[in-house]
């Protein structure tokens, strides 16, 4: 009967468990081995280059800050302030999952001056000051600072693609703080009060992020919380407000990508 010649390199002997592997198998399966190694090693470095960055959000709640201005809740809750001379928008929020505008209206109280104290939550020139529970972060009964007038400025109609993130966790509460992997909770921060931010890049592909507001500038939420943390592009305008820009979108408008 006709037998096919064997590779020379295959092993012809016989698989004896407890003898010794053979030499050409020794040797194919540390090739084999180091082979699978190195590429493991590969995939885990292109995997790793394609994730993004924590960002460079830093969040110091050993340290209580306090900061004195005019308090406003439109469209969310946030204090002005005056620092090396111009204003400074810092947007107010819980130490725990919450906006504070509900403890704001439980003290009836709809802006003015006033001092805050919490702690500071900061990236790249974002600002948040996280409010603790309880009494004795709020002290209105106080001169109004001298603070020029909100600069509302109109700018272009815009067509943007980028991310629904929550601005607690982006400008540093959180790690990760962007992507599907945050999913759950920047909804969950987004729906207890957390202003809501539009993550986009620049021509320079810098990062930068847009306050979310309704196209009257109003607070939205609700339309906008099956989308959060995914690509999405919306229409919508852009809009400078002292030193934020807000995009003002039309949920209507929101897909994904």
């Amino acid at each position: 009967m006709f037998r096919p010649p064997l590779h020379p390199r295959i092993s012809t002997d016989p698989f004896v468990g407890y003898l010794d592997t053979p030499e050409i198998d020794r040797r194919f399966l540390l090739g084999l081995s180091a082979a699978g190694l190195l590429g493991a090693s590969a995939l885990t470095a292109v995997i790793a280059g394609l994730q993004r960055g924590a960002g460079r959000g830093d969040w110091d709640m050993r340290t209580r800050v306090s900061f004195s201005g005019i308090i406003s809740t439109a469209p969310y809750p946030h204090i002005r302030v005056m620092e090396s001379g111009r204003v400074r928008t810092i947007l107010l929020g819980c130490e725990t999952k919450c906006g504070v505008r509900e403890r704001l209206d439980a003290i009836t109280y709809a802006g003015g001056a006033a001092t805050v104290t919490g702690t500071l939550i900061e990236r790249d020139g974002y600002a948040m000051l996280a409010v603790p529970d309880g009494v004795g972060w709020l002290d209105f009964d106080q001169t109004a600072p001298a603070l020029p007038q909100p600069q509302i400025r109109m700018l272009d109609a815009a067509v943007l693609t980028g991310e629904i993130l929550d601005a607690k966790c982006w400008f540093g509460a959180m790690r990760p703080n962007e992507g599907l992997s945050h999913k759950a909770c920047a909804t969950l921060c987004i729906a207890s009060g957390i202003p809501p931010y539009f993550g986009v890049r620049d021509r320079r592909n810098r990062e930068r992020a847009l306050m979310i507001t309704d196209t009257a500038g109003d607070p939205l939420i609700d339309g906008i919380l099956p989308f959060v943390a995914e690509p999405v592009r919306a229409q919508g305008a852009l809009v400078h407000s002292d030193d934020l820009i807000q995009f003002r979108m039309d949920p209507e408008t929101l897909e994904r990508v």
